[in-house]
Order: structure tokens, then sequence, then C-alpha cells
């Protein structure tokens, strides 16, 4: 079933796929151009840091402006279309007749979270590949200078992960304020990387199932308007924070909003919505679906 949803999966989304590349290159070049005046080099990181920022929490008041974080929410979003209309179309595909062969029909719904899991995954490894690349092309002579250092100190790994991916400390403290020279790598790798996947993933898993039983643009829809909600609150319940830089505890100060707390709200979501997928699944009707197709 997987090799089945790869292929299906990718020629059904490949040129959503190339509409998303589009979509991240657009998005590396604004965080490219908005972290030029960090006065030294930022790396993938800091560029990942403008994008997954999000805003503090809104608060109305006659002097307030209300403002949404446009990167943070369109590379959710183009996440959120590209996985959101293949499992309701394998519904009808050829009659349905992989949904048919299936022994058991959760097995074909474990398939598609599986697939969900995959797209989420390769998603953000382009995202960071191509951070990482603009890293090094977009600073045009600085790149070949810090290339040419490199080769000079013997091509040592450190030289071209503190220019390309982690940036300056100094400059990173300068331009957002956070002292990540005081973050062990891994606090970043979790805060910057695993959090905002393990959202996306509870998120594209639950605009799938609710893709089989409402229309996948009503799915996608109710998604986003679910992400958009944590724009407004600072509340655990909505799994936008934990995907927002500004709203988790090393930055927010708020210690409900922190990396225990997404797992433990993404794994009690996301087991909560495959457990109602799977009931939905067996009454599912192929042929009444296919006739509303």
């Amino acid at each position: 079933m997987f090799r089945y949803d790869l292929y299906y999966g990718f020629r059904d989304c490949r040129l959503k796929w190339l509409g998303a590349l589009l979509v991240q290159i657009y998005f590396a070049n604004a965080a490219y151009r908005a972290c030029s005046m960090a006065g030294g080099p930022v790396g993938a990181l800091g560029y990942l840091t403008w994008l997954f920022q999000g805003k503090p929490e809104y608060f109305a008041a006659e002097t307030g402006r209300f403002e949404l974080p446009v990167p943070w929410l369109l590379l959710h979003a183009c996440l959120l279309f590209l996985v959101g209309f293949y499992p309701a179309n394998d519904l009808t595909r050829s009659g349905g007749q992989a949904f048919v062969r299936m022994r058991r029909r959760r097995d074909w719904l474990l398939g598609k979270a599986v697939w969900v899991v995959g797209t989420a995954a390769a998603y953000y490894v382009c995202l960071t590949i191509i951070l990482v690349l603009y890293a090094f092309l977009a600073e045009g002579l600085a790149g070949q200078a810090y290339l040419e250092e490199w080769q000079m100190q013997g091509a040592e790994w450190n030289v071209f992960w503190g220019k390309y991916i982690t940036g300056s400390p100094e400059a990173l403290k300068s331009l957002f304020g956070i002292p990540i020279a005081e973050m062990g790598g891994m606090a970043i790798f979790l805060s910057w990387w695993a959090e905002p996947f393990l959202v996306s993933v509870t998120l594209c898993l639950a605009e799938m199932v609710l893709s089989l039983v409402l229309e996948p643009a009503l799915a996608l829809f109710l998604a986003l308007g679910y992400l958009t909600a944590s724009v407004f609150w600072a509340e655990p319940a909505l799994l936008g924070n934990y995907a927002m830089l500004m709203r988790q505890d090393f930055w927010s100060g708020i210690e409900a909003v922190s990396f225990s707390g997404c797992v433990a709200g993404c794994g009690v979501f996301g087991a909560a919505v495959l457990m109602i997928g799977m009931k939905l699944i067996r009454k599912k009707d192929i042929f009444q679906t296919e006739e509303c197709a």
C-alpha cells in the first residue's frame, strides 16, 4: 500500500509539488532580504527563524494592529494543500480498486497516513535544503569568499556549519533577540524543526480524515481556520502555537507551549483523529462515493 501511495500520490500531486517548491524559493528569498541587515551570516537557521517566528499573542486594543504571520501561515497552508486532495481522489480512481482490494479497510487509511507523514517529511527536507543552498548562493561574492575560506582551512565541517547552517550567534541575537549561543543543538532542532513538523503532520492527518466525509476543499478550509485561530490565542489546545517560535516557552515564557506539550498534544490529537478515521472508513460506501463524484 505504501508503494502504491508513493507512486500515485506523487503523480497526483506533481504539479502541486512544483508550486510548493516555487513558494519555498520565494520565501527563502524573502527571508534572505529580511535577514540581510543582521551584519553577519545567519545561515539556514536564521532564515528558518524568520519564516517560523510567527507573531506574539494578539490583544485587542484601540491602538493595537493585527497582523498575520504571512510566511508562517502560507508555508503551512501550502503543505495542507499538497496533501488535501489525493486521499479522497484515490477512492474514485479506477472504481476504487485499491480500496476494495484491501482485506481490512483500516489498512487503506493507515497507508494514506504513512503517505501523509512521508509527504510532510519531504516538504520540510526540501525547505531545509533550499534554505541551505540559498544561504550559500544568495550571498554572491561573500558566498565565494566563505567557500575559499572553507577550502583553505582543509574543508573543515565546522566552518561550513557555522557559515551556512547555524550562522553567527551574534548576528542572530542582534536580529531576533534570541540567545541562540546558549541553546544546545538538540534544543534548536526540537524547537525549529521537530515541533513544526509534528504540528504539520497532525493537521494533515486531521485534514485527510475530514476529506473522507466532507469535500476536500472544505476540509482544507477548516484546517486553515484552526491553524489561523492560533494567531489570536496562545492556548496549548491550539496546536499552531507550537509551530510558532515566538509562542514557544524559550521565547515567550509560556511554559505550557513546550516540546513535551507539543508531543502530548499532537499525540492525543493525532491518535483521536486516526481512531475516528478508522471508524468512518468501515462505514464508507465506495459506490455512493463514486456516484457523488
